[in-house]
């Protein structure tokens, strides 16, 4: 693998010991330090701040997301149409579709 050079892809075809990692080594592809770097020209005080406001961001998202869990309501286990004889599931009248005339 050749970080940033080129390589047509019947070079890299049937190689062993390639990992789908390596593909995302090419230039196209932005590498984690490219989404950070912003925040490194700040000074470290600056740098502790944006970094507790985006811990305070994240876990603000997964509470929400926890408390909006609590009020989920499971579906009910359908059968299906070959499951006449079953009990433990609801049967639902099934409608067919219609045709569309033209």
């Amino acid at each position: 693998m050749s970080g940033g050079v080129f390589r047509a892809a019947h070079e890299d075809r049937n190689q062993v010991g390639r990992s789908a990692l390596g593909s995302m080594s090419r230039p196209e592809f932005a590498g984690i330090g490219a989404v950070y770097a912003p925040v490194n020209h700040l000074p470290p005080a600056l740098r502790l701040i944006v970094l507790t406001v985006c811990v305070l961001i994240g876990m603000v998202g997964c509470s929400v997301a926890w408390i909006d869990q609590q009020s989920y309501v499971e579906s009910p286990n359908i059968c299906r149409a070959h499951e006449v004889e079953r009990t433990d599931c609801v049967h639902v009248q099934r409608v067919l579709p219609t045709q569309v005339t033209r």
